[in-house]
């Protein structure tokens, strides 16, 4: 398959390495900026393009990979779907309801394939962490602590108006997992510290189900800091816990000292694009479609709101 990238920052550079090892042909690439630097420091034999509309126009794709920040999704989906090309889009879909409702109205009028990039759902520990049996769900805690991105051009992130802020981009990685874990929430209560350069939010959630679930997100920690995952279930009849600090499954002790090796030869990455490109190619549905990103969208929203408003809040309350 032939795909197109939008953007040429950090998530860019993430999607074209793992397309290295796929079958996959990276043929033009496009930033507003000019994308050449990009295109030649990984060796891509691809177009380069300043705008997506030429790169749709003149490059024969088929499909077009969106990496650029939240608030350019609408605009670019609008721009693969008047040119019919099928569309992977980083998460979250959209940084308001009304331009995630959109974009879904757009492929589905023009008949299209669309996934969203939640990547958690297809990191092999966490798709694990769901299978497995704990009795009736009783606490989920999850946590994704992090530097402040401050590598997003112009410094998007900073711009809640652009990013949303820490619940909407990195929060809602976990508020879509234990959404697809545990069930629809019926109400979530959050608190938030925000300043120009950081953010540290907190999750309660209270499922339809009975079960309570926390989530933590932090764009606060020291550069020194690794970024950190966490998650823990519990049930009456079993726990789960998995942590990004404790990933040493195998090691190879030498007389240098330890290798550690991971024994996942695939990225959580690798595995969501093989799945989009394996739906492509047998005219399934993605298992992320427009319904499920923007129903996580949601539960992001509402608990931005709620730490606005000091309150407890349903998601269906959050519309337009």
């Amino acid at each position: 398959m032939r795909v197109g990238i939008a953007g040429a920052g950090f998530m860019a550079r993430t999607h074209a390495e793992e397309y290295a090892g796929m079958d996959i042909e990276v043929v033009a690439v496009a930033s507003q900026s000019g994308p050449e630097g990009f295109v030649n420091e990984l060796g891509l034999d691809a177009v380069a393009y300043t705008d997506v509309a030429t790169l749709c126009d003149r490059t024969d794709i088929d499909y077009l990979d969106i990496c650029t920040p939240t608030h350019t999704h609408l605009d670019f989906v609008r721009t693969a779907a008047e040119a019919g090309v099928d569309v992977f889009v980083e998460k979250p879909i959209a940084g308001t309801l009304e331009e995630a409702n959109e974009i879904a109205s757009l492929v589905e009028e023009a008949g299209l394939t669309l996934m969203v990039g939640h990547v958690v759902r297809f990191d092999q520990g966490y798709r694990a962490a769901k299978d497995l049996e704990i009795g009736s769900h009783g606490v989920a805690r999850a946590r994704r602590l992090s530097p402040f991105p401050d590598w997003g051009s112009d410094d998007w992130f900073a711009d809640c108006e652009k990013s949303g802020g820490v619940f909407v981009d990195l929060g809602i990685h976990d508020l879509d997992y234990l959404r697809w874990c545990w069930g629809e929430v019926e109400r979530v209560f959050a608190r938030r510290r925000r300043d120009a350069h950081g953010e540290h939010g907190f999750v309660t959630l209270r499922f339809e189900s009975g079960a309570v679930g926390y989530v933590e997100s932090s764009w606060s920690q020291p550069d020194s800091r690794p970024f950190t995952t966490e998650l823990e279930f519990a049930g009456n009849d079993g726990l789960v816990e998995l942590s990004s600090a404790d990933e040493s499954p195998y090691q190879e002790w030498t007389d240098d000292g330890a290798v550690v090796e991971r024994p996942v030869a695939k990225s959580a990455y690798r595995h969501e694009l093989e799945h989009f490109v394996a739906c492509l190619e047998s005219g399934t549905e993605p298992e992320v479609g427009a319904a499920d990103a923007i129903a996580s969208l949601r539960l992001a929203l509402a608990a931005e709101r709620s730490a606005e408003r000091g309150k407890p809040v349903r998601p269906e309350e959050v519309v337009v």
